[in-house]
């Protein structure tokens, strides 16, 4: 019984902890990661994000059949409605399989079209993507700025436990896009 207990407080500190990143999000500034391994692209021509420097890019992880992802959906057909007339804002999804379902991209092409996804989606079959940007979960998202570093991240569900993400994203979105465009070398 003893050891019961012991394992149901781990479990219970580990729920938090796992929690507690959603909270604020991660600031800083790092290159952002190519987008490399794609094995397909859906909504979009192959983008690489060296050529998407001077414009602010969204990029979100997420598998179609993730619960906390499907809670997100919403926010990033919002995003993609507010800012889809911008010339210099670009919203790239990667979805990285958990289940062999997820790695079918029929059923992937079917999931982003029952969702209305438009915005370009990145197929990462062999996990390519997620290793290089090192992600841990699904679903998360990273905000890069015009000169191509990461400027914010937020991993898990935007609105877990009662979070703020969309409005706290949507103001790092907002702060970004108010940022002037870096002098081309």
């Amino acid at each position: 019984m003893r050891s019961f207990a012991v394992l149901a407080i781990a479990a219970v500190a580990l729920a938090l902890a796992s929690t507690a990143v959603a909270q604020n999000p991660q600031e800083g500034k790092l290159p952002a990661p190519e987008f490399e391994g794609v094995t397909e692209w859906l909504n979009s021509k192959p983008l690489k994000l060296s050529d998407l420097r001077g414009k602010v890019v969204l990029v979100h992880f997420w598998a179609f059949g993730c619960s906390n992802c499907i809670h997100d959906h919403d926010k990033y057909l919002k995003w993609h409605d507010r800012f889809k007339d911008r010339q210099d804002f670009v919203m790239v999804g990667v979805h990285t399989p958990e289940t062999q379902a997820e790695r079918d991209l029929a059923n992937v092409r079917a999931k982003v079209q029952e969702v209305g996804f438009r915005h370009a989606i990145a197929i990462d079959n062999e996990s390519k993507i997620w290793a290089a940007w090192r992600n841990r979960w699904w679903p998360s998202m990273y905000l890069i700025d015009r000169a191509g570093n990461v400027r914010y991240a937020w991993e898990g569900e935007l609105t877990w436990n009662k979070q703020q993400g969309p409005r706290i994203m949507s103001d790092k979105i907002e702060a970004l896009l108010k940022e002037v465009a870096p002098v081309a070398e």
